[in-house]
């Protein structure tokens, strides 16, 4: 005889002799699978609103340096969000914070180069009918006031022209050269039509101007062209990918905390955890600063970087109980450290999105 559905859990099928509220295996509470829009609610407050919810006990204790990584030691787990989790969770609001300034919209970005070599190209294809123009009507009016009125045009034209080419760096003619840009090196020039760059897309251009050359330069050529037609494509892989870079980075940062407090009791698994808590910290702080880029004045951020350099130094002070000054020595050793490790991860990231996107 089949059991009612009133003994058995919908979530982890636990059968129970006597029908129950909530299941003893899972915990969940006993349903027929249909939920009310008043309990949908209440599950919506206790998750969000509630003060005393994980998430809000999590980021509540992650402003107090130490505090997290200390109550994750003792062993309350699961009155915090992971720290894996909550590393991945203010990754992602750090990039929601870098959406506000525009990043991801060409048509929000104020120094496009496609747009300025169609504006450029455009005024000397312009200038040049102009001056047509000019040549004809000195043939029909040759007098000499007349050509001083075309000339005077035409000079003011051409300055304005120069001016904006000057301006935006962009070389005079129908040419653009490509190492003006962005160069791998010490190229010399590489130059192709305006006209091409303007009506063909990267793959098209590559088949024309490097059909014969090998696979690298045909790659380093064609992204080139992409970075150059919309820049804002290539910013927004970048942001993603130092994002991951420094989550990949944890485990080498882990890894020199192990070696500074060797001595320590504090297991390799230990470091990693102190070391996701930092970085949420910086990633949560760093995503307000960003999403508040045109309200924030100036030296809110030097303050802010202090205020960053300051909690990592009171962390490490608490959670490895040394003396001040031994923390201060270590403190200096990791900044060394962390920088130069998020120097080569950087490089790294950039040329990787470069060669990919």
């Amino acid at each position: 005889m089949s059991a009612s559905i009133r003994h058995i859990c919908r979530n982890c099928n636990y059968e129970n002799d006597s029908p129950f509220q909530f299941c003893p295996s899972c915990g969940q509470k006993n349903t027929d699978g249909k939920i009310t829009f008043g309990e949908l609610w209440s599950e919506f407050q206790d998750a969000v609103f509630n003060i005393e919810s994980r998430t809000w006990r999590t980021f509540k204790a992650l402003f107090v340096p130490g505090k997290l990584t200390l109550e994750y030691f003792t062993g309350k787990h699961r009155s915090y969000v992971h720290p894996l989790r909550l590393l991945l969770v203010t990754s992602v609001l750090f990039i929601i914070g870098l959406s506000f300034q525009g990043f991801q919209s060409s048509s929000n970005h104020p120094y496009n180069i496609k747009d300025r070599i169609l504006e450029n190209y455009e005024r000397q294809r312009v200038l040049g009918i102009l001056e047509n123009v000019m040549d004809t009507t000195h043939a029909i009016f040759p007098e000499q006031e007349t050509k001083i009125i075309t000339d005077t045009i035409l000079t003011v034209l051409n300055d304005s022209l120069n001016d904006l080419l000057h301006e935006y760096g962009d070389p005079y003619g129908d040419t653009i050269n490509l190492n003006y840009y962005i160069s791998m090196g010490n190229e010399g020039y590489e130059t192709i039509s305006k006209h091409d760059f303007l009506t063909m897309n990267a793959d098209e251009l590559m088949q024309t101007y490097k059909k014969d050359d090998s696979w690298w330069e045909q790659l380093i050529f064609k992204q080139k062209i992409k970075y150059l037609k919309d820049q804002t494509e290539i910013f927004a892989a970048m942001i993603g990918h130092i994002t991951w870079a420094i989550l990949l980075m944890m485990p080498l940062l882990a890894l020199v905390f192990y070696i500074l407090y060797i001595r320590h009791n504090y297991y390799y698994i230990q470091h990693l955890i102190f070391a996701f808590h930092l970085h949420a910290f910086f990633f949560l702080v760093a995503g307000i600063l960003v999403a508040g880029m045109n309200v924030f004045p100036s030296w809110i951020y030097v303050v802010s970087s202090l205020i960053i350099a300051l909690y990592v130094f009171i962390s490490m002070w608490k959670v490895y109980e040394q003396s001040i000054f031994k923390t201060f020595l270590k403190f200096i050793v990791l900044t060394i450290s962390y920088g130069v490790l998020f120097m080569l991860f950087l490089i790294g990231t950039i040329l990787t999105t470069f060669l990919l996107f």
